[in-house]
């Protein structure tokens, strides 16, 4: 009897084991910070896995008529490998005993990438492996890692003078500054130089620039070399510093052709030429009078003697 008995509590356990079924977490998504890598970046990939049933105790009949035939339990990670490239490198691939995850429960891992300084533009697939359950099954998905070499973009509207009574020595020149990018930039900074002159301000600090945005921003220019005349184009160049993620850039130099405005000092030198002309006429006008007023005299001295 006690036989019989040990016999059938021991087909009721295996039915409750065999009415369990273990589901592998199905739902993987993942995202990057910053979401477009640069050439150098260090990025923090983030892998979201979440086990794809609806409720705790609501599951698929595995086969096995018990009580427990309904019952969800929650699933194993044993393992994750996310495998970089030649271009990618991922540190610390491997991931180990992450825990359990029930129905709409998730978890997830964080890895470290680094792009190489020839890294080429576009997305990259890098193959991720999951190994969980009680069975042990693989699941493999591929993770999308975006590369975009663009930087922060420069262009000259114009220059001005700040007023008529300014010198030639002196003006302004406007910059038009963009974000090309598909993600956000932080602590955008233009510095601007140039052989002979003196910006004011010497850093222009414009901080966070969403993608697309476009900023224009002014700097005041000076001639430091008074024996070089302010009228002659100069090369200006102007350079930005930003951070991508939070990695340090800087963009290639761009250099423009800067060309000091012309009408604050046209007043002055058409006022000086008037001065000049009236000095002329004035002394003209003076010799002839003289000249006419001596002649007179000396007629005079003739017809009395």
């Amino acid at each position: 009897m006690k036989r019989i008995l040990i016999i059938i509590l021991a087909l009721l356990i295996t039915g409750l084991a065999g009415g369990y079924e273990y589901r592998m977490p199905v739902n993987i998504q993942s995202s990057t910070t910053p979401a477009v890598l640069m050439p150098g970046d260090e990025a923090i990939l983030a892998i979201q896995m979440q086990n794809g049933a609806a409720a705790y105790g609501v599951g698929k009949d595995a086969g096995v008529s018990s009580l427990s035939s309904n019952v969800l339990l929650s699933t194993p990670i044993n393992r994750t490998l996310l495998q970089g490239t030649s271009e990618l490198e991922v540190v610390d691939p491997y991931r180990y005993d992450l825990g359990m995850v029930g129905p709409n429960d998730q978890i997830t891992v964080f890895y470290k990438v680094r792009a190489g300084e020839n890294v080429s533009a576009g997305t990259t697939l890098l193959d991720f492996t999951v190994l969980g359950g009680y069975d042990m099954i693989t699941i493999n998905r591929n993770i999308p890692i975006k590369v975009d070499p663009s930087a922060v973009s420069m262009a000259i509207i114009d220059s001005t003078s700040s007023s008529p009574s300014t010198t030639p020595s002196k003006a302004t020149v406007n910059l038009n500054v963009a974000n090309p990018r598909e993600n956000t930039l932080n602590a955008v900074t233009i510095v601007p130089s140039a052989q002979g002159m003196r910006f004011s301000p010497e850093r222009y600090y414009i901080g966070t620039m969403d993608p697309d945005e476009v900023f224009t921003i002014s700097f005041g220019v000076e001639y430091t070399d008074l024996g070089k005349t302010a009228r002659n184009p100069s090369n200006v160049s102007f350079v930005a510093e930003f951070k991508n993620g939070d990695t340090w850039h800087e963009s290639e130099p761009y250099i423009a052709t800067y060309t000091p405005p012309l009408q604050a000092d046209r007043p002055n030198n058409n006022l000086l030429l008037m001065a000049i002309g009236a000095l002329v006429l004035l002394a003209a006008g003076g010799y002839l009078y003289r000249k006419k007023r001596l002649s007179k005299n000396g007629d005079g001295g003739k017809g009395s003697s």
